[in-house]
């Protein structure tokens, strides 16, 4: 196996089950045969990635972060008030509750660009195993080759726009708000900024920067990439680019009978999630990797627009009915469950924040080897993560975050336009473990647009689809 990842079609998806003897017909040939008759001519993809050498070291040195200073926030910089960050163990048994649901859901090409956004189902993907049999799953005998399509694709980070969740909320927002025109939220963000906060607790190597606007008595999140993140964003090996590819190809092999040559990870489906935690509410967005095979979704009293004041609506306010689950997908580099150091390794911690948060029990894992082939899938539920762990509590993170959440409303008291449109950036200092602040009205943070920002917010018309 050369890694170049150029490979056909027809040698993407190779599994059978032990039980069965014949050796099932690649899928993909008729889908060639086919392509052959109708003669069309597809434009061939472009080689954007570097060939690795496969199979890859044996033993890889993790690359630390080099940490660039961030010129707002120099280490001589006094800030107005700081919120320390205590050792993870002081804030572990706090009784902080945490209570979670889905109100809607919206697929987009691009996060950042609310015209490519539907309020459907049509990039959610659906597992082709029953999660429920473990036992079928761990005799299946399979061979995923991850490489394949490697060459035409390297995989980004999403957008950090909030401008596809925006139009959620847009589209909602006579169910959103009260009869004084306040949001009924106090924040708004996407799940991964909640997660960058909550990683603080024992992030040692890279600093944050997230901008806040309080706007209608919510409190928007949006992150702003230090120099040291767009470093280890762009600063990528080949080999890390390409590992980060065999995520979103797994997700294909999984979700997909006949896998495409190479994913498309820009189309996401998103859940809407509205949480308690504590005194405050948080309405984030959650990207969601697929569903359970047996996952049925109705149409029906989703996302309902209604006139009515969102006290009053509790019981009949945008909710998404669903039978089944959702499921996160990752790979590992191991042979088996045996190989994960889920006690002590942190890396765990952010799965456990990244699946509660959306409230999803279980994730489905790929052991691959030194070639990026997966051979073995078994699931492993989000509890059995969070009773294993020794460095790390579901308190701790909850009982942080809320720390923060107050910190913010405590610094931030006067509404975006009441403030001459002023923009509240925090810092996360990794080498201080303390979080800071300052105040800007440049151009450049104002992350809020104005097609939202304009809109008419105390109107109670029903809105227009």
């Amino acid at each position: 196996m050369d890694g170049t990842g150029r490979g056909k079609l027809s040698r993407q998806v190779k599994f059978t089950f032990q039980k069965n003897i014949e050796t099932p017909c690649s899928p993909s040939l008729s889908i060639l045969k086919d392509e052959t008759s109708k003669k069309k001519h597809h434009r061939k993809p472009e080689i954007v990635s570097v060939d690795i050498t496969l199979p890859l070291p044996a033993a890889m040195e993790h690359r630390m972060p080099i940490f660039i200073p961030c010129d707002q926030f120099p280490t001589n910089y006094i800030s107005p008030t700081t919120l320390s960050i205590l050792h993870w163990s002081k804030y572990h048994g706090r009784n902080i509750s945490f209570y979670l649901k889905d109100i809607g859901y919206f697929s987009t090409a691009d996060r950042s660009d609310a015209n490519r956004c539907r309020e459907d189902f049509r990039y959610l993907k659906r597992l082709q195993y029953n999660l429920d049999d473990v036992r079928q799953i761990k005799q299946m005998n399979i061979e995923f080759d991850l490489n394949i399509g490697s060459a035409y694709l390297n995989p980004a980070e999403p957008s950090t726009s909030l401008d596809a969740l925006l139009w959620w909320i847009n589209r909602h927002r006579t169910s959103l708000m009260d009869n004084k025109g306040r949001f009924t939220f106090d924040f708004v963000a996407w799940r991964g900024t909640i997660r960058k906060i909550m990683s603080s607790l024992f992030n040692n190597d890279t600093d944050w920067r997230i901008g806040v606007i309080r706007f209608r008595g919510a409190y928007f999140l949006h992150v702003f990439h230090t120099d040291t993140e767009l470093g280890v964003e762009f600063g990528q090996t080949p080999i890390e680019k390409r590992m980060c590819y065999w995520g979103h190809k797994f997700e294909d092999y999984l979700c997909s009978e006949t896998p495409p040559l190479f994913p498309s990870p820009k189309k996401l489906f998103s859940l809407v999630n509205l949480a308690t935690l504590g005194v405050h509410t948080l309405l984030y967005g959650s990207e969601i990797d697929a569903c359970t095979q047996d996952s049925v979704f109705n149409d029906e009293n989703i996302c309902q627009k209604s006139t009515r004041n969102h006290n009053d609506n509790k019981n009949s306010n945008t909710k998404l009915k669903k039978k089944g689950t959702f499921v996160e997908i990752k790979v590992v580099y191991a042979e088996n469950m045996l190989d994960l150091h889920t006690t002590t390794a942190r890396k765990y911690a952010k799965w456990w924040s990244q699946c509660f948060l959306t409230g999803i029990e279980q994730i489905l894992l790929g052991f691959r080897d030194d070639h990026g082939v997966v051979r073995q899938i078994q699931p492993l539920l989000i509890k059995d993560i969070e009773t294993r762990a020794r460095t790390w509590s579901s308190s701790s993170f909850l009982g942080f975050l809320n720390e923060f959440c107050a910190f913010a409303r405590k610094t931030i008291t006067k509404d975006y336009f009441d403030d001459e449109k002023t923009v509240y950036l925090f810092y996360f200092s990794p080498q201080e473990k303390k979080i800071k602040w300052r105040t800007t009205t440049e151009a450049t943070y104002q992350f809020l647009p104005d097609w939202f920002t304009s809109q008419d917010f105390s109107s109670s018309e029903e809105l227009i689809k």
